[in-house]
């Protein structure tokens, strides 16, 4: 008799993988900034990571996806420690056992395409706050979501929507991330 246990190796992989990387780069990894990062290697760069992101108030959520940090700490690949600064919130770190998850996940990062989207993601996005990666993730949301509804997406219609789903942030903020993101081409707009 064979077992199935169809553990998903990629996606906790990939979570070690993202703390790895991001530990000299991101001003504070912590579980927002991992929401956005996995978000935008799934829509930007076309990576299939396996979760199905949902509108919520801080951006694209996926509970499975704190489900699984949580999993990864558990077993020693990830450390999660509060942040008691003005910050707040957490910070993500390799733990002892890092390697051997991101190992266990080899076909999945050791893949090309997977490889050098992750490297793209955090030469594009790792040195962001999660407040940036907030408004950012929520700009590509939008813009799929539009799509997806078959609406026209421009620019104007973009800064408006975003404005009123963020209204936290100033309409020169939102206007500069879809500036950058239209330059960059991770979004596209009429």
């Amino acid at each position: 008799m064979s077992v199935n246990l169809d553990i998903p190796w990629k996606r906790y992989g990939l979570i070690a993988e993202l703390a790895h990387r991001l530990r000299d780069v991101s001003p504070q990894f912590g579980k927002t900034a991992l929401q956005k990062m996995v978000y935008l290697l799934q829509e930007v760069f076309e990576i299939d990571c396996g979760y199905d992101f949902q509108l919520y108030s801080y951006g694209p959520f996926d509970s499975q996806l704190l489900q699984d940090l949580d999993l990864v700490e558990h077993v020693g690949a990830v450390t999660i420690n509060p942040v008691l600064s003005m910050t707040g919130g957490y910070e993500i770190l390799p733990g002892e056992k890092a390697d051997i998850l991101r190992e266990k996940a080899i076909d999945f990062l050791g893949n090309e395409k997977v490889s050098a989207a992750v490297d793209k993601l955090v030469r594009e996005f790792g040195h962001f706050w999660a407040k940036d990666l907030e408004l950012r993730s929520t700009i590509v949301y939008v813009v799929k979501d539009l799509k997806r509804n078959k609406e026209k997406v421009t620019k104007e219609k973009l800064k408006k929507v975003i404005k009123n789903v963020k209204p936290r942030f100033s309409s020169t903020e939102i206007e500069k991330a879809i500036n950058e993101l239209l330059e960059k081409g991770f979004i596209k707009a009429d």
